[in-house]
């Protein structure tokens, strides 16, 4: 009898870590996919708002979608690849979207104080990471 009882026991356990592993995969840290449209339209937003490169061409990766905010990374270049100078110039930042408005950080002394206050702290470890390898 109590070898039956710890095999039921052990059974609720496997299935209780099973149904937290599925809700987690679920969970709001995880980015919604998006449609090409929709995407476009993040790296639209990102292109005309965020990047300080006239005529940019910039890829996004997106870290979350949180209610009407979309966090990421951006990294864009000058579309003009006749421009000798062109392969130089990058500009590769974290961004945040509320609506359409496009906030990122300013960079110097300010850039990891406006981190913490327009990234949540779960995303901050990405967003560094990032920032490591674009420096590098």
């Amino acid at each position: 009898m109590i070898q039956k009882l710890g095999r039921v026991g052990l059974g609720v356990s496997v299935l209780l870590v099973a149904t937290f592993t599925l809700a987690s995969c679920g969970s709001e840290t995880e980015p919604n996919a998006l449609s090409d449209q929709e995407l476009a339209k993040v790296s639209s937003v990102v292109q005309d708002q965020g990047t300080v490169i006239d005529g940019a061409s910039c890829q996004v990766e997106i870290f979350r979608i949180q209610g009407s905010t979309t966090y990421g990374w951006a990294t864009c270049a000058p579309s003009d690849e006749a421009d000798p100078q062109a392969g130089a110039q990058a500009d590769s930042f974290p961004f945040r979207i509320e609506e359409n408005k496009l906030s990122r950080p300013d960079e110097g002394a300010n850039y990891q104080k406006d981190v913490d206050k327009l990234f949540p702290e779960d995303l901050r470890s990405a967003i560094k990471q990032h920032a490591t390898g674009a420096a590098g």
